[in-house]
């Protein structure tokens, strides 16, 4: 029996959205397996490092989807920190005889558009955290190329033809996270993917 266990923060659970709209439930029906959604708003790596065993460990999954370090950057934290973070729940999930899938959550996003009342600003500051998200996706690629890890990225997947952020996808939320529209664009670029993995 085939089962993805998608842990991360915010991104994950859909803040902002109802269960039944954020993108791991849209995946599971569009997928045909079951799908769980392990992500808590909020969350850094180390958060998602600590309840591995129980919240995918113990679900017995065949694969695991990792997606995290959007708010170990919005601390302005080492990517060094990050790094290793998720090379050990990938490790954990190797020994537990799961396949692991790194991801990279979307970098796309317009801090003109986020509504200050509801989000708090970056510790370094927007520049400084677009800058480096974008820096830590493609340590996240390195690094799944070289242990031979499969890798899904969704940097970018919220911008245009001319590569301007589409608010199309974040309208009516806070600026920061997707609203429906986004997680269905999320989960079809999720199952374009794992199709060919999972299915």
């Amino acid at each position: 029996m085939r089962k993805l266990v998608c842990i991360g923060d915010s991104f994950t659970e859909g803040l902002g959205v109802p269960k039944t709209a954020a993108w791991p439930a849209l995946l599971q029906r569009e997928l045909g397996v079951e799908v769980i959604n392990k992500g808590i708003s909020g969350d850094t790596t180390g958060g998602m490092l600590g309840r591995f065993t129980h919240d995918v460990v113990w679900q017995n999954p065949s694969h695991a989807l990792i997606i995290g370090g959007g708010n170990d950057l919005w601390w302005d934290l080492s990517q060094n920190v990050l790094l290793a973070n998720m090379y050990a729940m990938v490790k954990q999930a190797l020994h537990h005889g799961i396949v692991p899938i790194i991801g990279a959550s979307g970098s796309g996003f317009d801090p003109g558009q986020v509504d200050g009342e509801q989000v708090w600003e970056p510790v370094a500051g927007y520049g400084t955290l677009l800058r480096r998200g974008k820096e830590y996706a493609a340590a996240l690629e390195e690094m799944a190329k070289k242990s031979g890890l499969l890798f899904l990225s969704f940097q970018g997947i919220f911008h245009d033809e001319r590569g301007e952020v589409d608010q199309t996808y974040f309208a009516g939320i806070d600026g920061l996270h997707p609203n429906q529209a986004g997680h269905a664009k999320i989960a079809g670029a999720a199952a374009s993917f794992l199709r060919e993995v999972i299915v």
